[in-house]
């Protein structure tokens, strides 16, 4: 398994204890073809993916944020939170 889906189902596992872990790599797999980590009808990485996937999870977040940043630079509006910074 890529590392990516492997960190997910443990942060979906880690919020949620009562989940079975086959519903956490359903809905792990499924966001992470969503957003091209994953390529779509498989568990297989992307080249996205695996560099993400060599990632740490707060480098991961520091790059999701000025992804946001320089989105709302072009004038896309994101509803998405950024950790409640600018």
């Amino acid at each position: 398994m890529p590392a990516i889906l492997e960190d997910a189902v443990k942060s979906i596992m880690k919020e949620n204890p009562d989940m079975k872990k086959g519903a956490a790599y359903a809905i792990a797999t499924k966001q992470l073809q969503k957003s091209g980590d994953l390529k779509e009808g498989t568990n297989k990485a992307t080249e996205k993916g695996k560099e993400r996937g060599e990632m740490s999870k707060s480098t991961r977040a520091k790059t999701r944020a000025r992804k946001y940043k320089e989105e709302r630079k072009r004038g896309k509006k994101d509803e998405r939170s950024t950790s409640g910074r600018d």
